[in-house]
């Protein structure tokens, strides 16, 4: 009995220690998820980074698990790689804790996990070119991979040759998807249906117009695609996927992507050009760039490469084709706050590193008119031709229109071409919306600018010619409290803001001239 009491001390903290450790549920997947998609507002009119997509994506997953009573850490497997930990909330139940497990079946993962433990190094042999296999016991890590063979201690990768390790099965605590731990509180257990939400980074979505201008300029017919991005390595099968078209601001707490560093440093060994053995003779000579490191060894065990990404019709060399497709789906378009939210109608597959799209946007006929332009600042500036509509119903249109690219093209005698490529910014309802899509061949513009022998003032003389068969509408843009002043402009101007306009229609072969005067402000302001 004695003996019995001497040991009940002893046995008490690891009692206490196995009722403190909660027991560990594992939900393999999620029965339902929701991919929500927003615009990096920061990548302005540059192209999606197919390889590392820039913004971020809001995901809801719907998993349905089987929690025994109390407090229960609950391993979701199958989350987003870019994950940010501290943005998941739980439905369902009230979690007290969090955490990204970066613990992946990787390189670096499988490295840590077998360290001090025999594995099977494979590799090439320099003189005879011949392939062997030797027991092998890894050291370390940490610098550079060092092994233990038969040979003594040496530090594999660094040589050239093909090396491959062979792990005799997977360490426990590895999992091949990542994984979110969260450990809920006191709860009463059972089965319970939960929506898991999270922000995560390597997302971006993008909006590609394509323009077909009529023969007379008036209308044109617009197509919308919404282009969407993943640069995650979790696949989401079915969503109900949407995106956010609008900035939005996002607090400092979700903007950290230590997840995605993490993932990366897990992927592979830091080899780098100092793994080369050193101490040679040309030791300290200055060889002009380091010997490229060795490509990463093939392992047993290790994550398949990615599979090359889905493109799906972005090249704006297909954009005419695209324009001829019949489309079975239209994304819908939702009020969202002060923003806009284009919800596909049907599940979609947002793969891993992948792009898709499909049409939001399909409008037979917008009403408009094509100006010909140039901004003047001493002189005119260049002429640019515009496609100018007003984006309302009335004309055909009445849609928020995010920003992208646009393909502008024309029927012709040789058929239908591409005339130019613009850009939209984000455009609300009712708003002018001007796409610039080029410099015209048929219309000039030569000036005279003349400086006044005394006195600041100079005098412009302009000569405009068409040279179409078809009237035109030009406009030359005079820009208000700005370093230069103008007076003496013909006609009546249109005002708009920060500008004032004049205007005419260009008969078909005619010349036009006309004449203004401008002086530096700064030198008025000194009289």
């Amino acid at each position: 009995m004695r003996r019995l009491l001497a040991l009940i001390p002893l046995l008490l903290p690891a009692l206490v220690l196995a009722q403190a450790t909660p027991p560990v549920i594992t939900s393999a997947a999620p029965g339902k998820v929701a991919v929500t998609l927003y615009r990096d507002p920061d990548r302005g009119e540059d192209e999606i980074n197919r390889d590392d997509p820039s913004s971020f994506a809001l995901i809801a997953e719907t998993r349905t698990i089987d929690l025994p009573p109390g407090v229960v850490t609950v391993r979701f497997e199958g989350v987003a790689g870019g994950i940010v930990p501290q943005s998941a909330i739980l439905f369902g139940t009230d979690p007290r804790e969090r955490n990204r497990d970066a613990a992946l079946l990787s390189q670096k993962g499988l490295v840590d996990g077998f360290t001090g433990q025999s594995v099977i190094l494979k590799r090439t042999d320099p003189a005879t070119g011949k392939v062997t296999e030797e027991r092998a016991t890894i050291r370390s890590a940490a610098d550079r991979l060092v092994l233990t063979t038969a040979r003594g201690v040496e530090a594999v990768y660094c040589s050239g040759l093909k090396q491959t390790l062979i792990y005799p099965g997977a360490p426990a605590g590895l999992s091949a998807k990542p994984v979110l731990t969260m450990t809920t509180k006191d709860q009463p257990g059972g089965r319970v249906t939960i929506t898991l939400a999270y922000i995560a980074t390597g997302f971006d979505w993008d909006a590609n117009y394509v323009a077909t201008l009529a023969d007379d300029g008036k209308s044109m017919q617009l197509l919308s695609w919404l282009t969407m991005a993943s640069g995650d390595e979790t696949s989401f099968i079915d969503a109900t996927t949407s995106a956010v078209a609008g900035k939005i601001n996002r607090s400092d707490e979700t903007r950290d992507d230590t997840g995605r560093d993490a993932l990366w440093e897990a992927q592979s060994l830091n080899k780098w050009a100092s793994c080369w053995p050193s101490g040679t003779t040309t030791d300290g000579l200055d060889s002009g760039y380091p010997p490229p490191p060795p490509p990463p060894a093939p392992m047993s065990m290790a994550m398949e490469d990615y599979a090359g990404s889905d493109i799906i019709v972005t090249a704006s060399k297909r954009m005419e084709a695209l324009q001829e497709v019949p489309i079975a789906i239209t994304a819908v378009s939702e009020a969202l706050g002060d923003l806009k939210l284009y919800r596909i109608p049907v599940p979609v597959t947002v793969a891993a590193h992948s792009q898709k799209q499909v049409a939001f946007l399909n409008s037979g006929k917008v009403k408009g008119e094509l100006v010909y332009r140039a901004r003047v600042d001493e002189e005119p500036g260049d002429l640019e031709m515009l496609f100018r509509f007003q984006n309302r119903k009335l004309d055909g249109l009445g849609d928020p229109l995010p920003a992208g690219r646009a393909a502008v093209y024309q029927n012709s005698q040789w058929g239908r071409q591409l005339v130019g490529e613009s850009t939209m910014r984000d455009k609300a309802m009712d708003e002018e919306v001007e796409l610039v899509f080029g410099e015209p061949s048929n219309v000039s513009i030569d000036s005279d600018y003349t400086r006044a022998d005394k006195g600041p003032w100079a005098t412009t003389e302009v000569t405009i010619n068409n040279a179409n068969p078809f009237a035109v509408r030009l406009e030359l843009e005079f820009p208000t409290g700005g370093y230069r002043t103008f007076k003496a402009l013909p006609g009546k101007l249109i005002s708009k803001p920060g500008k004032k306009v004049w205007a005419m229609t260009l008969a078909p072969g005619s010349t036009t001239k006309m004449s203004y005067r401008s002086a530096d402000s700064d030198d008025l302001k000194k009289k």
